[in-house]
């Protein structure tokens, strides 16, 4: 969701004003409220809001939509995204994304579980969806991204996972999964100017990749 610090979390009492609204505690300079808060939809992973919210100068969103992660760390971070690296050639998975009805490439990405910490998730997701083995303490760690900050309660972190093997473990692809390729950073150019990397996460992820070489 689009949640500002003065925002209430889901689970969170609302503090009632003397016109009977519900209100945050703190203030900060946007003040955006939660009214009203409604359960549309929910799986194993997200609860989906309907929010009334509105701010200081009287703006109103009476129907707000609001994902929620059902599983959040510290720092708000729901998710991962992993770039494999191996002999300067970067991995990417062919995935066919059903709300766009395309194919795109994209990193290895995952939720998180109770638990665990965000290397953690980085390190099984790698293995669950790309068959290699990275010691958690081994990912790099460059940051991370809010995927969808207007929408989405969550941020993802973002890691590059030095690959020492040359193939990893068969395994299963998961709905929508097609093969992974490794590619130069050339090809990778070609990619997102044909169109065939969208993902934000993945763009994002690219781009920390090569500030990261240039860096050294």
């Amino acid at each position: 969701m689009y949640y500002h610090p003065t925002i209430l979390p889901p689970n969170a009492s609302p503090v009632l004003n003397t016109t009977g609204e519900a209100e945050c505690a703190q203030s900060g300079d946007a003040e955006i409220t939660v009214r009203a808060r409604r359960l549309v939809f929910e799986n194993t992973v997200f609860s989906v809001y309907a929010d009334h919210i509105a701010d200081k100068n009287g703006n109103e969103v009476p129907l707000y939509l609001s994902v929620v992660p059902k599983c959040l760390l510290a720092d708000l971070i729901a998710g991962v995204a992993v770039l494999p690296v191996r002999d300067g050639r970067i991995g990417l998975i062919r995935v066919f994304r059903h709300p766009l009805a395309k194919w795109s490439w994209e990193a290895i990405k995952g939720h998180a579980e109770p638990g665990e910490s965000a290397r953690d998730v980085a390190a099984r997701e790698l293995l669950e969806e790309s068959g290699f083995s990275v010691a958690a303490d081994k990912l790099i760690d460059l940051g991370a991204i809010a995927p969808e900050g207007g929408v989405i309660e969550g941020r993802s972190c973002l890691f590059v996972a030095k690959l020492t093997e040359n193939s990893g473990k068969v395994v299963a692809p998961e709905l929508g999964h097609g093969e992974m390729v490794f590619h130069s950073q050339d090809e990778i150019d070609d990619l997102i100017e044909r169109g065939e990397i969208e993902d934000a996460s993945t763009v994002v992820l690219l781009l920390k990749h090569v500030r990261m070489l240039e860096s050294k």
